[in-house]
C-alpha cells in the first residue's frame, strides 16, 4: 500500500497506489486485435464485422486491497500521550485515516480489536457507515478500568482465522515486542503485508508535569513526586524508554515490518505518510 503525493495544495491524503489485481470491471478501455488465448467472451462482434478483423474489448481492471485494522483495546490505550491526549483518541484517528484512504480507493476494510478479555472481528466492507461503526467500537471498548492488553492473543486470532491475504495495520502501545510476539508476527508476515503504528506514552519524568499526579494505568500505582523528581532514576527510566523503542524498531525491521511511533493527533497524517513511503521503498 503506497501513496504517491502529487500537488501539495491537495494535501497529503491525495494520491494513488498500485494494488493487487482482483477481477475485471465493466469500465470499457479500448479495442485490440484478438490473439490466441484471449477469452472469446471479450470479442466485440459489431466492431469485428465493421473492421474485418477479430477485435476484443479491453476493460479497466478493478484493483482492491483488503485492509485489516488491528487495534489494541487494552486499558493501556487509555493512558495519555506526550501531548496529554488520550492514546485511544490517537488510535481512532490512525484507524480512521487508514480506513479513509482505503475507501477512497474503493478498497475493503476489516477490524480485529482485542485485549485480555477477548478478540472482536468486524468483516471486510467498503461502506463508510460500517467504518464508522468500527471506529465507535474501538473507542467504546477501551476503558480506564477495562482489561489489560494481550497483543499475542490478538495475533493468534488472526493467524487462526484470517485466511485471505491482507495488508495489516497494527495500532498499539509502545510495550516491548517480546519473542512471543516476534514469532507470531513472523508467522503473519509469511502471508500478509504488515505495518506497525505505536502510540507513545507520556514519560512520568517529564519536567513540565512533575507537579501533577501520575499513575500507572496498568496496575494502577501512583508514581510519587519523590521518585519522578530523582535525577538518577529519571535518567535510568528515560534510557529504558529509549532502549525499548529502539529494540522494537530493530525487531520489526529484522522481519520486514515497517513501523512508526506517533505521539499526538497532529502527527498522524505526516507520520502515516512517512510510514507508507517507507513501505513503498522497502525491499521485498
Amino acid at each position: 500500500m503506497t501513496i504517491y503525493a502529487h500537488q501539495k495544495v491537495r494535501g497529503l491524503l491525495e494520491g494513488e497506489y498500485g494494488s493487487v489485481f482482483k477481477g475485471r470491471s465493466m469500465d470499457f478501455d479500448d479495442l485490440r486485435e484478438y490473439i490466441l488465448g484471449d477469452d472469446v467472451k471479450d470479442i466485440d462482434w459489431k466492431a469485428t464485422a465493421r473492421s474485418g478483423q477479430t477485435l476484443i474489448r479491453r476493460y479497466v481492471a478493478i484493483r482492491k486491497h483488503n485492509i485489516l485494522l488491528v487495534v489494541n483495546t487494552g486499558r493501556a490505550m487509555k493512558a495519555v500521550s506526550p501531548s496529554l491526549e488520550d492514546k485511544m483518541d490517537i488510535s481512532v484517528m490512525v484507524a480512521g485515516v487508514m480506513g479513509y484512504l482505503a475507501q477512497k480507493h474503493s478498497d475493503l476494510v476489516a477490524l480485529v480489536a482485542g485485549d485480555q478479555d477477548g478478540v472482536h472481528y468486524m468483516p471486510l466492507t467498503e461502506r463508510n457507515v460500517q467504518l464508522e461503526q468500527m471506529l465507535q467500537y474501538i473507542n467504546n471498548r477501551a476503558k480506564h478500568d477495562g482489561p489489560k492488553s494481550n497483543t499475542p492473543r490478538v495475533f493468534e486470532y488472526i493467524a487462526r482465522n484470517i485466511r485471505r491475504k491482507m495488508i495489516i495495520i497494527v495500532i498499539g502501545d509502545t510495550e516491548l515486542i517480546d519473542d512471543e510476539q516476534i514469532t507470531l508476527l513472523k508467522r503473519l508476515r509469511a502471508q500478509h503485508e504488515i505495518l506497525y503504528v505505536s502510540i507513545e506514552d507520556l514519560s512520568p519524568t517529564e519536567q513540565s508535569h512533575l507537579d501533577s499526579d501520575i499513575y500507572d494505568i496498568q496496575e494502577p500505582v501512583i508514581l510519587t513526586h519523590f521518585i519522578r523528581s530523582n535525577k538518577s532514576l529519571a535518567k535510568e527510566l528515560d534510557e529504558a524508554y529509549k532502549n525499548r523503542k529502539l529494540s522494537n524498531e530493530k525487531s520489526l525491521q529484522r522481519i520486514g515490518i515497517n513501523s512508526i511511533v506517533i505521539s499526538s493527533e497532529k502527527e498522524v497524517i505526516t507520520g502515516l505518510f512517512k510510514l507508507l513511503e517507507k513501505q513503498r521503498h522497502a525491499k521485498k
